[in-house]
């Protein structure tokens, strides 16, 4: 199988080295615009500018690029999509405007997040009409080389955006922030980074593994007049879970706000 992923981008790196893992992929195609027309080579890996060329060649098609870039890759790549299987990364557009703008193609519509670049994304994807059995089978292959994958209804790709996709951001601002917090209690910054990223990890692993409810998990922790309650009440002060809710909140209109525009 030889895959194209337009778009050199982080994520679409991300997606390239996944997939090139694949022992059932036989060439991975990357295109950026800095490229020569020429096919660079690297193992499995060819890289070009040339976006028509590598479809062509391609049997599964990534479109990578910012959502601002889509209308002319779009327009660019509809002559040689037709009847390929494309999968669409990009931010907000809607498998109605790709079916529009790629007559004839297979489509489906994925959101992967920065976590790919380790092999650890966690991707929803929505199958649009038309995609065969096959189809979901080749594209859960491929999703699950750069981490996990989730079959969602189209209409939750925007909340699916604002969660997953730019949830990595809210973490690390959590993560910075606790690291802060270490530091003015005396911690040196390597030792808090290594336990606040491993407290983070660890707390994921155990809802996930042992099924316990978030609200399950905090009570466990949280004894009368302890360390744990004392910190729980200065984050209720400053509402941070209204303001994490917020945030999910917000980026999903501005999930809905980008797709007007393209």
């Amino acid at each position: 199988m030889k895959v194209a992923v337009l778009g050199g981008g982080k994520i679409g790196e991300a997606i390239a080295n996944g997939v090139a893992r694949s022992p059932r992929v036989t060439r991975v195609f990357v295109t950026r615009r800095s490229s020569s027309p020429s096919l660079a080579s690297k193992g499995k890996r060819r890289t070009t500018s040339d976006n028509l060329r590598v479809c062509k060649e391609a049997d599964v098609v990534v479109i990578a690029v910012k959502a601002a870039d889509a209308r002319h890759l779009l327009l660019e790549i509809a002559p040689v999509v037709r009847g390929r299987l494309v999968i669409s990364v990009m931010a907000a557009i809607s498998l109605s405007k790709l079916h529009s703008a790629l007559p004839g193609a297979r489509l489906v519509r994925a959101m992967p997040n920065v976590a790919a670049s380790v092999g650890k994304a966690i991707t929803a994807f929505s199958p649009g009409p038309g995609i065969r059995a096959s189809d979901r089978k080749t594209v859960e292959h491929l999703l699950g080389t750069f981490g996990e994958y989730i079959a969602v209804p189209e209409e939750l790709m925007d909340a699916v955006t604002a969660l997953s996709g730019s949830g990595p951001a809210y973490i690390a601002i959590l993560i910075d922030a606790m690291v802060s917090g270490a530091l003015k209690v005396g911690l040196p910054r390597d030792i808090a980074f290594q336990l606040v990223t491993k407290t983070l990890t660890g707390t994921a692993d155990l809802l996930r593994e042992k099924g316990v409810h978030p609200a399950e998990l905090r009570d466990l922790v949280t004894t009368p007049a302890g360390t744990t309650i004392a910190g729980i009440y200065e984050l209720e002060k400053g509402a941070f879970r209204t303001s994490i809710m917020n945030a999910i909140e917000a980026a999903t209109h501005a999930a809905s706000r980008v797709a007007e525009k393209v």
